[in-house]
């Protein structure tokens, strides 16, 4: 899955191409499927100085640094060949695509409003999610007319070449250079040796062949068993049809923030407990559906049916394992932790059933704050802590497996064949076409059919550390371009720079400065994601869903919940105890 010269002309130069990863099939059938898990980073930048607004963001500037951009990291130059076919897909790379300017690359829109850039980006995302699908990734800039100086960027890519930290070095590597000299590249050749996919950097390929199958075999047979225990579960209230798998999702979202002493109240009770936010968070959500459900069945919503199973029902929560860790340390060492790469995995975790201390009662004598029973009626905090540390076990297990890699890789051929169903099926109905057949191979995926996923999850920490605030990036800086990535250490510069503190330009040397930033991604039929961050020391939580499955007063009751469990649980003056 390396890169190979495809043909060389004096018009194009040497065009370069290889095959799409595993990964970056799934995604990229995804892409198919109506622009599904696109992503667009978004950022809120102000200068220091609004009169030299002209200096830094006049379309030369901003092309010369997307141009850098494109020539650090080819990929955003690449598109995706499927003259073959779409299981035969390609990335094709000339040398023109990264030394010249597409027309459409990067977009100037001057707005009056953030209500214009949020009609921009709901067409991204909702109305036209395909109309820019001739670019795997694009840039738009939005200079604010009523505040001179002020700027909304967009980044959109597709994620099946780019995950979260590939949004965080984009970002970064973008500020930093529209505000500094030019910086020298390395030859395309150099750099496209760089991106590659993550089962093509599985370090088992450096292993003799025996030693390949048998790792891959055992790989396999740890995969099935994980999956056949995902029996059962149960989610949010929700709309299901036969034909929801290939109903494009639309795409919604809701956020709540805490203040700054809640924050420092929450990460000092996580400290102390040496968990993270981010391990409390399953237990957060089973909590708030806990309060949802009760709330529904004791104002007779529910019937009691409905609610002996659900109360019986383990809950099931999945997220996304950073995989750069795991791969080809080479790679690391010459700078594969900040590379714009998908490098991402998927992990389920289950806790027990939902706490229901009252049974099948929904009498008067059944205590209620805002309808549903206290959480102290719910859960101790001990037994919180105590469920918090089942997931984070359940997760260690997953991360720290031997054949981390060769279990990614196994679970690859169910994903490719689940996204290119719906995918097909979508554009055969759209098209008027009969629904399209797949071959099934065996033993390709042991999910039992009760399975539910309660919701997926996903913790990005500290942002500041990954995407610092102000800019230029001054020397020396570990994420920098300008610091030689060759001398880093195997593990990435990523931990070198989140260990400690990394160097930051003076005030008076600050001329670029980041005020906000969120991510939006394209919603898959049946997501609902919670996702949680630190920015500017004030946590964050945020839910994307599916609006065509999901009610949106239901999931803003959940969130609203999520936020107020967090609260009791982890920002209170109740220590836990020692009994469970």
């Amino acid at each position: 899955m390396s890169w190979s010269l495809l043909s060389s002309s004096p018009a194009s130069g040497k065009t370069y191409a290889r095959p799409l990863g595993l990964n970056e099939t799934s995604f990229y059938y995804d892409r198919v499927f109506n622009g599904t898990a696109d992503i667009v980073w978004r950022y809120l930048v102000q200068l220091t100085d609004s009169t030299r607004s002209a200096d830094f963001f006049n379309e030369d500037n901003v092309r010369r640094t997307w141009m850098a951009i494109k020539r650090w990291y080819p990929i955003l130059a690449a598109r995706v060949d499927v003259s073959d076919g779409l299981d035969r897909a390609r990335f094709v790379v000339s040398e023109h695509a990264v030394t010249h300017f597409h027309p459409d690359d990067v977009t100037f829109t001057p707005v009056s409003s953030r209500a214009e850039v949020e009609d921009v980006l709901w067409s991204l995302l909702c109305y036209n999610p395909m109309a820019d699908h001739h670019l795997i990734s694009r840039v738009i800039i939005f200079p604010h007319l009523q505040s001179p100086g002020t700027f909304e960027i967009f980044f959109r890519c597709s994620h099946c070449m780019a995950d979260g930290l590939s949004g965080a070095t984009l970002a970064r590597d973008f500020f930093d250079i529209l505000v500094s000299p030019p910086i020298p590249t390395p030859p395309l050749e150099e750099r496209l040796a760089m991106a590659l996919a993550s089962d093509h950097l599985n370090p088992t390929n450096k292993m003799s062949i025996p030693r390949q199958r048998w790792r891959r075999a055992i790989a396999q047979v740890t995969f099935l068993n994980r999956r056949r225990r995902l029996a059962g579960g149960h989610t949010l209230p929700r709309t299901i049809t036969d034909k929801t798998y290939r109903t494009p999702g639309t795409t919604d979202r809701i956020g709540r923030q805490f203040s700054l002493a809640e924050t420092v109240a929450i990460l000092d009770w996580c400290k102390r407990q040496k968990l993270t936010f981010g391990a409390a968070i399953p237990v957060i959500s089973q909590l708030a559906l806990t309060r949802i459900l009760h709330r529904r069945y004791l104002r007779r919503d529910m019937s009691e049916d409905e609610w002996e199973y659900r109360r019986r029902q383990p809950m099931h929560f999945a997220g996304a394992i950073n995989v750069r860790p795991y791969v080809d340390a080479e790679w690391q060492r010459k700078g594969g932790a900040t590379e714009i790469a998908l490098m991402i995995d998927l992990y389920e975790c289950t806790l027990p059933f939902m706490p229901t201390p009252y049974g099948t009662r929904r009498d008067e004598g059944v205590p209620r704050v805002d309808g549903a029973p206290p959480y102290s009626a719910l859960m101790s905090h001990a037994r919180f802590f105590h469920r918090t540390r089942l997931f984070k076990a359940q997760l260690q297990r997953h991360v720290t497996h031997p054949l981390r890699m060769d279990i990614a890789s196994a679970r690859q051929p169910s994903n490719i064949l689940g996204k290119k169903r719906n995918a097909l099926h979508w554009l055969a109905e759209k098209n008027g076409d009969p629904l399209p057949e797949l071959d099934q191979p065996p033993h390709w995926d042991s999910l039992p059919a009760d399975f539910v996923n309660s919701n997926n999850h996903s913790s990005v920490g500290q942002l500041s550390l990954l995407i610092p605030e102000r800019y230029p990036l001054p020397p020396g800086h570990p994420l920098s371009l300008r610091t030689p990535r060759a001398a880093t250490a195997t593990e990435g510069v990523v931990a070198k720079a989140t260990s400690a503190a990394p160097p930051m330009v003076s005030e008076g040397d600050t001329l670029l400065r980041i005020t906000d930033s969120q991510t939006y991604l394209h919603a898959r039929p049946t997501l609902l994601l919670l996702g949680n961050g630190t920015e500017r020391d004030q946590i964050g939580m945020m839910a994307t869903f599916d609006a065509n499955v999901y009610a949106k007063s239901d999931v803003e009751e959940f969130i609203d919940e999520c936020r107020e469990v967090a609260l009791h649980y982890l920002a209170s003056d109740e220590a836990p105890k020692a009994r469970l």
